[in-house]
């Protein structure tokens, strides 16, 4: 179970709060609202402005949500968007910068095209950044880290136009072409900048790179890590660098990309992140362990030196770069694929990785080490694939960022939202406003279903076939859960929109093709044929191929009128505000607004009394709005069917015939007609609400069975007063159906938020 309520005690206050938990978290906000009198208390703590939460080093705190990578730290498994380690093991780094930053496997194509791109945007990095590196000492004790800052600066100085704060604040947010493009000119300028680097502090030529070669090959030649005779890579050292990338393209939110996202929440442009990110990984608790831990080992010298060593860090006279690991409680997962690329290298040679492998076969029975769950992590073994490939201690840093540099692309990228669509927000007030928009859209179409039935249906069948048509109103917020919160439970909070975009689509398109006009002030009773943008595309199309070449002229008298065009009318926004002074059918719209709140009120708290009384997921929560949605339905059905029969027995009990063929309602009390089914209906309603209030406050919860059984009867009932109330209405304005409908929809929402706003304000 990842998600309840956190029930909490203020022992300052006495007061109690609850706090969502949302998949095993909670929000740092919420606890802003635990609040305390700042009489007499440190005006630095803060306490009326609410609870803070201390976290140093960010040990438990999550920071954003992410797709990229995760580490099952449990089963010791790592995910690259879905994909496993052994899956991508023989993948090339165009493939894994794809995967991460734009979330799929490329095509053969894709991945051509990408690897073209890459080499594009090294060929055209300016001379000013080879200038800039060559001008800074070369020597071999020179650190690389100036080096490379000073580089990448260059090159941003070069393109003043990439920079958010010198040309467009939103220049990446929100557009993701520019984010895309981005992205390959940061991964290209750093692999050069590395090459020119690494020449450098060697002395040798920078050889530009190939169009012709993969990323992994330019990267060697431009570092001059080739083959003195033949000018190539060694394809044994190719493949192992290659092998290694796949480990280490991501690794959640080490400091790296925790670096990446906080420059990046300054909306700043890719370089400038990168260089926060190299900054951050030079530091020798982070990708400098590696060259911690060779200068640890070369002070060992020996391997019969590991015991004394390995007792001066149990005594804390020593520390042990490597060796352990703040995400994994068991071993690193890595650390097995590295060992298999270190035997493809051959070390046998190196004295220090025997040092190495005596610390780990000394620290596995030791009961410091056993007892604190210490393993070797990837920097301890790690650094001797570095080495064997060719490079020095100090640049081994920078080589791993040549690979970490898809993760850390891949954070920025998915930093910078599109904001395009509901499936793609993350931001509370676009995802508020955009809520609103597909609200408008919705709340018309129920205004449309019900006035379609009106054009079509008279009062004599009107209590069925409206009934039916209010079903998708009414089992919304039934069924709504149910699907959401299998949706939610197993694809993300985004696909519930991404469903509504696609099924809304489906449904719209035969709609727009085929569905006639109904309206009778434009087509009468069927007899006069649309026009205009009245008509449906399948109508329109059929009279262009069916349109006559001549008019022929009539030779017989026809004893039937010509159908006549109803005369237009002005469209007056203000109609649906007027019908609420309208007598009775203000009354009846508050009446039915008032009914339809508590109808809202209730689904509105039912998750978080479920969650909390019951300890549901949200797939269980989801399951239990099912009752809600068997009780409407039945309720939709039944009354409808109730409502149709006490009219036909009201007609004839006045000595009046039924007509299904017009409407029907001159001389005739209709709303006596509809509250004799009606009114039993809305005085049983509060009995179920009033009897769920009661069982659900008190310190024994009754069983779950209970509790939805009052649903379905709420549902039952509420269901059927809301119903029989629009059919009145339709009644009293069946010629403006669609606009006591609108005032209907404004009456109930409005009235519904409230609702939900006083009983659930948190």
């Amino acid at each position: 179970m990842s998600s309840g309520t956190l029930h909490i005690v203020d022992s300052r206050t006495k007061r109690k709060y609850e706090v969502q938990i949302e998949r095993n978290a909670v929000s740092a906000i919420d606890f802003k609202k635990i609040k305390a009198p700042g009489a007499g208390t440190d005006r630095a703590d803060h306490v009326a402005g609410g609870l803070r939460v201390h976290d140093p080093g960010l040990q438990n705190t999550t920071v954003v949500e992410s797709a990229i990578s995760f580490s099952d730290h449990e089963r010791d498994l790592l995910f690259f968007r879905g994909y496993t380690l052994a899956q991508l093991w023989e993948s090339d780094f165009e493939d894994m910068l794809y995967l991460l930053v734009w979330g799929t496997y490329p095509t053969a194509q894709q991945k051509k095209e990408l690897s073209g791109k890459l080499t594009e945007q090294m060929l055209v990095v300016p001379q000013e950044v080879q200038r800039t590196i060559q001008a800074l000492p070369y020597r071999s004790t020179t650190s690389p880290l100036p080096l490379i800052l000073a580089g990448l600066s260059a090159y941003l100085a070069c393109f003043p136009e990439t920079i958010p704060a010198s040309a467009h604040a939103h220049l990446y947010q929100g557009n993701s072409l520019n984010s895309d493009y981005a992205v390959i000119r940061a991964v290209a300028a750093y692999a050069v900048t590395f090459g020119l680097v690494n020449s450098h502090r060697k002395g040798i030529r920078f050889q530009l790179p190939s169009p012709e070669n993969t990323y992994c090959e330019n990267l060697f030649t431009m570092a001059g890590m080739v083959d003195r005779v033949s000018g190539r890579p060694d394809p044994v050292k190719l493949s192992c660098f290659r092998r290694f990338a796949m480990l280490n393209a991501d690794h959640g939110m080490a400091l790296t990309a925790f670096s990446t996202i906080v420059t990046a929440s300054s909306l700043a442009d890719p370089i400038s992140c990168l260089i926060s990110a190299v900054a951050a990984a030079y530091g020798p608790l982070h990708f400098g362990a590696t060259e911690s831990a060779q200068r640890a080992l070369l002070e060992i010298g020996r391997p019969d030196r590991v015991p004394d060593f390995i007792e001066e860090v149990r005594n804390g006279h020593r520390k042990l770069f490597g060796y352990g690991h703040r995400s994994y409680k068991g071993p690193d997962p890595r650390v097995r694929p590295i060992q298999s690329i270190l035997k493809d290298l051959n070390p046998s040679s190196n004295g220090l990785l025997k040092i190495a492998e005596r610390i780990e076969q000394e620290a596995t029975t030791d009961d410091y080490f056993r007892r604190r769950k210490l393993y070797p992590n990837a920097d301890f073994y790690g650094n001797f694939v570095f080495t064997e490939l060719g490079f020095e201690p100090d640049m081994i840093p920078a080589a791993m960022l040549t690979q970490r540099i898809m993760g850390i692309m891949a954070h920025w990228r998915e930093y910078m939202p599109s904001n395009i669509a509901l499936a793609l927000q993350h931001s509370y007030p676009a995802l508020l406003i955009l809520r609103a928009i597909q609200s408008s859209g919705s709340s018309g179409t129920v205004v449309l279903a019900s006035a379609v039935a009106a054009d079509v249906i008279t009062s004599a069948e009107r209590g069925t076939y409206m009934s039916i048509t209010s079903l998708a109103n009414i089992l919304a917020p039934s069924l709504g859960p149910v699907l959401g919160g299998v949706l939610s439970e197993y694809l993300g909070w985004q696909s519930i929109f991404w469903f509504l975009a696609i099924s809304s689509t489906i449904f719209f398109i035969p709609l727009e093709l085929f569905f006639p006009e109904t309206c009778r002030t434009i087509v009468g009773d069927g007899s006069i044929p649309a026009l205009g943008w009245n008509r449906s595309i399948f109508d329109w199309w059929r009279s262009k191929r069916t349109r006559p070449t001549s008019t022929p002229i009539s030779t017989t008298t026809s004893t039937e009128p010509p159908p006549q065009t109803p005369p237009s009318r002005r469209v007056n926004p203000l109609s649906a505000l007027m019908l609420l002074f309208h007598l009775p059918t203000g009354l009846i719209l508050l009446s039915n607004g008032l009914i339809f709140a508590s109808y809202y009120a209730i689904t509105a708290g039912l998750p978080s009394q479920l969650r909390s009384i019951y300890g549901l997921s949200d797939l269980g929560i989801g399951l239990s709005f099912i009752p809600m949605g068997v009780g409407s339905l039945l309720s939709a059905a039944f009354n409808g069917l109730a409502v149709d029969y006490n009219y036909r027995r009201m007609r004839a009990k006045s000595g009046l015939t039924v007509c299904k063929q017009r409407q029907d309602i001159e001389d005739f009390n209709i709303e006596k007609a509809r509250i004799g089914v009606g009114g039993p209906m809305t005085l049983l309603a509060p009995l179920p609400i009033l009897f769920y209030a009661l069982t659900t406050s008190i310190n024994s919860p009754p069983p779950l069975a209970l509790t939805l059984s009052l649903i379905f009867t709420i549902a039952f009932t509420l269901t059927a007063t809301y119903n029989i109330l629009n059919i009145l209405l339709v009644d009293l304005h069946y010629t403006t159906p669609a606009t006591v409908m609108a005032t209907n929809n404004l009456v109930r929402c409005f009235l519904g938020a409230a609702a939900t706003a006083l009983v659930h304000p948190s």
